[in-house]
């Protein structure tokens, strides 16, 4: 059982965003991994400095899905 109940939950997932956040390295090591979605871009700058903050993240970029181009990349943790 979910904790809705088993309803659908339609407050998740890609709505149509302009901006996707990726990360490098996690959840899972040795590749890109969606984290999220946002309006604007702002959000996802706030979103790609959170997850820059988890352990084993070595990357993460702002992809603006409507010019078609990344934006921002930044590098985290400790280089080796």
């Amino acid at each position: 059982m979910t904790h809705s109940g088993g309803k659908p939950h339609t407050n998740v997932g890609d709505r149509g965003q302009r901006y996707e956040v990726l990360a490098h390295g996690y959840p899972k090591n040795e590749t890109d991994n969606v984290i999220g979605w946002s309006d604007t871009l702002e959000g996802a700058e706030r979103m790609m400095s959170a997850i820059l903050q988890a352990p084993g993240c070595t990357s993460a970029k702002i992809y603006d899905r409507q010019e078609k181009v990344g934006i921002i990349k930044r590098y985290g943790g400790i280089l080796r």
